[in-house]
């Protein structure tokens, strides 16, 4: 029986690598051209962003009701059926206080905006405050959740310190005229009494006048003697 020869490929060792190398490169343009034909999906979203706050007032005295308003654009490629922004409060203390939440009233669509008025609050603690506004509650979810986030900075000062008020020209009449209604009911009491006293002063004189005169009173003196 006879051996079995193996013959190696024409080229030795040389002609091998060839080959490995040209297997490599037909794996790696198959898989180029299978990743070119592969479909793409696109991202199709709202994507809201926040542009232009106002603070009012601004800077707010401790105690002073804030109001704060935003503006809520789509750049997105579809309408956001539902959106809200969030207001956070950052205190000085370290206090983290939600304000609340304000609502889109209608489908926001592609490259539209609408201005929202955050809950108005009352400026509580002075020092400065951060102002967080948030982008929530979007329908469809949005694409880009970065670009719905804002913040700002709200100094809040002394509560006033209210002087006394001005007396007022008004005040002063009032005043002028009670004190000149007790000086006339003052002088017309006078004045009733006044003539009073002359009425009885006149009657007594008067009863006096219409008096018959008194009797002369009888001459007791002893008569004459008569003849002298």
């Amino acid at each position: 029986m006879g051996r079995a020869w193996w013959a190696p490929p024409r080229g030795g060792r040389r002609g091998g690598r060839i080959f490995a190398l040209e297997i490599g490169f037909f794996l790696v343009a198959t898989a180029g051209i299978a990743a070119a034909t592969s479909p793409t999906l696109s991202q199709v979203a709202p994507d809201l962003w926040l542009a232009n706050p106002t603070v009012s007032p601004m800077p707010p005295y401790e105690g002073d009701v804030v109001h704060v308003t935003v503006t809520v654009a789509n750049v997105g490629d579809i309408a956001a059926s539902t959106a809200a922004v969030e207001l956070i409060d950052s205190r000085p203390n370290g206090d983290i206080i939600t304000i609340g939440r304000s609502s889109i009233a209608n489908p926001l669509g592609p490259d539209q905006s609408v201005v929202l008025e955050a809950p108005p609050f009352f400026a509580v603690g002075t020092g400065e405050h951060t102002l967080t506004l948030r982008v929530a509650d979007v329908t469809p979810a949005g694409s880009n959740a970065s670009h719905g986030v804002l913040s700002l900075q709200m100094p809040v000062l002394h509560a006033k310190v209210s002087p006394p008020p001005p007396t007022s020209s008004d005040g002063l009449r009032a005043e002028a005229l009670e004190a000149l209604g007790v000086g006339a009911v003052l002088g017309f009491l006078f004045v009733v009494a006044a003539i009073g006293i002359a009425i009885a002063f006149v009657a007594r004189r008067r009863a006096a006048e219409l008096e018959p005169p008194p009797p002369e009173p009888r001459d007791e003196s002893p008569p004459p003697l008569w003849p002298p």
